[in-house]
């Protein structure tokens, strides 16, 4: 059964992150707000599940978007797995983090490779290359 090591409501810490280094967890929520190509903003949930190798820190005072500082810098945290896969912690919106055995891991990647239907997958033709000889 997952043992809930960050709630939703609950505020995320350096702590809370450090304390994820060798765990597995699952992270079932972790919602960030990315543009659209339109310019508009949505919604996404980042989820993911592996255990934890380490962490970045990054605290940023600006802001890109508007080219203006910050009046208080904004924490990030970047989780590493050792799949080698990192993913950002949510600081500003929901965010859920689950610790996990070796087992119910297993269980999610099987239970998620169940749900993938990678028959129907169409990938895009690679364009004809033409190459060149210098020689000519």
């Amino acid at each position: 059964m997952p043992h809930v090591i960050k709630a939703k409501e609950q505020a995320l810490t350096e702590e809370i992150v450090t304390s994820l280094i060798g765990k597995f967890v699952h992270t079932p929520t972790n919602m960030h707000e990315v543009s659209t190509p339109t310019g508009a903003t949505t919604m996404v949930n980042v989820w993911f599940a592996g255990k934890v190798a380490g962490f970045e820190k990054a605290v940023i005072g600006f802001n890109y978007e508007d080219g203006s500082f910050l009046e208080t810098p904004q924490t990030y945290f970047n989780v590493h797995l050792t799949d080698g896969m990192g993913y950002i912690l949510t600081t500003v919106n929901d965010l859920e983090i689950n610790e996990v055995t070796e087992e119910e891991f297993l269980a999610l990647v099987e239970e998620h490779k169940e749900s993938e239907d990678t028959s129907e997958m169409i990938l895009p033709e690679a364009p004809e290359l033409e190459l060149l000889d210098g020689d000519k």
